[in-house]
């Protein structure tokens, strides 16, 4: 296992063990999940069942994705203070001017100023990949959790209100009859006990980890950058390089952090620990989360498949199929020179693409 799967290897493992089960419930022969046969018809059990094996995968990629961005920040800012410090000491022993000083700990040459950028690359891809993670995870919650909601539509914000309002839910919440199970049925107080694990975040981070995370994101992804500043770090009260610290309000804009570091100091605007510190515990954070909400996931699976009538699948979480858009983007430049016409495929996804009845002498049965 490479050095950056490893801190989150307890929530892919399980991960891959949740698969395992599911793909085990593949129908060839009919199409999507077996026992959801009388809960929906094959082909939205097919669109629903090849998702939710989709999503699975794709929360134990986000976690890796995220602990490899992590890893590669850290190596890039080591790179990048072993150059900065070396260059601060060197005019430490003598008299020297405080531009003196901020250059010796700013980029020197074009390639450092390169990996000044690439380590700010790293920082926003941890952010994206992490909250990917969650969003990917509400798919599989509310598949397995047969919450009757637009699973394409749902990331982990809405996901996050509908737990918080699903032990009391009812048209006075705005909630839909329907979209859970009838009240006092065991399927109702399994959606509620899942549910309850999702709305625990605080039991994985310090307070507000999630939302600072969720925020940040959105920040990154959608609005105008932050200003950037830098920190001088010391090693043994000598200089060891720079950070740029992280906003303590990632969803303030600039002239509201300066409004509010004008009465309750500088250091307000900023968390204190260094970046890196941040990103650890982030990704710990996360990966905690998401073993909890698999483990119990994987065990609704399990007795759902034991008792398919305990929570009936609903058709009305995924779009007709003539409701997908259909865009005319014809890529950029000449077609590819592909040596034929046909793709490989891994030899585990032939089952999945059989129970999606895609294979060639399957796939005319979805024309309509």
């Amino acid at each position: 296992m490479s050095d950056y799967s490893r801190p989150v290897e307890p929530a892919t493992r399980l991960l891959d063990e949740l698969n395992t089960e599911i793909s085990a419930d593949l129908d060839e022969e009919a199409g999507g999940i077996g026992w959801w046969n009388g809960h929906v018809g094959w082909k939205v059990s097919a669109q629903l069942g090849e998702y939710l094996l989709a999503s699975c995968t794709g929360v134990a990629d986000s976690l890796k994705e995220a602990s490899l961005a992590i890893e590669e920040h850290r190596r890039t800012e080591h790179g990048l203070n072993f150059a900065r410090a070396t260059r601060a000491r060197k005019i430490a022993g003598r008299a020297s001017s405080f531009d003196e000083r901020i250059a010796a700990l700013g980029g020197s040459t074009e390639s450092e100023l390169r990996r000044e950028d690439i380590q700010k690359i790293w920082a926003g891809q941890a952010l994206v990949s992490l909250a990917q993670v969650l969003d990917r995870l509400a798919a599989v919650v509310l598949v397995v959790a047969g919450v009757k909601v637009d699973v394409l539509r749902t990331d982990w914000g809405e996901l996050s209100k509908l737990a918080a309002r699903a032990p009391r839910s009812g048209v006075s919440q705005g909630i839909r009859q329907g979209v859970f199970a009838d009240v006092g049925t065991p399927g109702r107080d399994r959606q509620n006990a899942l549910l309850e694990i999702v709305a625990s975040s605080e039991d994985h981070g310090p307070e507000d980890w999630l939302e600072w995370l969720l925020m940040s994101r959105n920040s990154y992804v959608h609005r105008a950058p932050r200003m950037n500043f830098h920190a001088m770090i010391v090693d043994k009260k000598r200089p060891a390089g720079t950070i740029s610290p992280l906003h303590a309000q990632p969803d303030w804009a600039d002239i509201e952090a300066m409004l509010g570091a004008s009465r309750n100091g500088l250091e307000a605007m900023f968390l204190k620990p260094a970046p890196q510190s941040i990103f650890d515990g982030l990704r710990d954070s996360v990966s905690s989360l998401a073993v909890a909400v698999v483990q119990a996931v994987r065990d609704l699976w399990i007795e759902r498949r034991a008792d398919p009538s305990l929570i009936i699948q609903h058709g009305g979480t995924w779009r007709p199929l003539d409701k997908a858009s259909v865009l005319q983007f014809p890529g950029y430049g000449p077609a590819a020179p592909t040596a034929s016409k046909e793709v490989a495929v891994h030899p585990s996804s032939i089952r999945r693409i059989r129970a999606a009845r895609l294979m060639g002498d399957q796939v005319g049965e979805w024309d309509c």
